[in-house]
């Protein structure tokens, strides 16, 4: 993983276990044509919804707010 999908992977497993922020990560990334080894600054805003849906499912509303609030300092 790149830096900038190493951060992303932080900022999850902060919330949320390492083995479902690495599912969101990559099934995130790969559903918008992205690879987590490849990422840049420029695509955490297209890919953030995506990943905000992950994790709203397995986290809920209040780690998906948290990591929303992350993410949005890596853009």
């Amino acid at each position: 993983m790149n830096g900038i999908g190493q951060q992303i992977f932080d900022i999850l497993k902060s919330e949320l276990s390492e083995v479902t922020a690495k599912s969101i990560l990559a099934v995130r990334c790969k559903a918008a044509g992205k690879d987590p080894d490849t990422l840049t600054s420029n695509d955490v805003k297209d890919i953030e919804p995506k990943i905000l849906a992950g994790v709203l499912l397995f986290g809920g509303e209040e780690k998906a707010k948290t990591i929303k609030e992350k993410l949005r300092k890596l853009h």
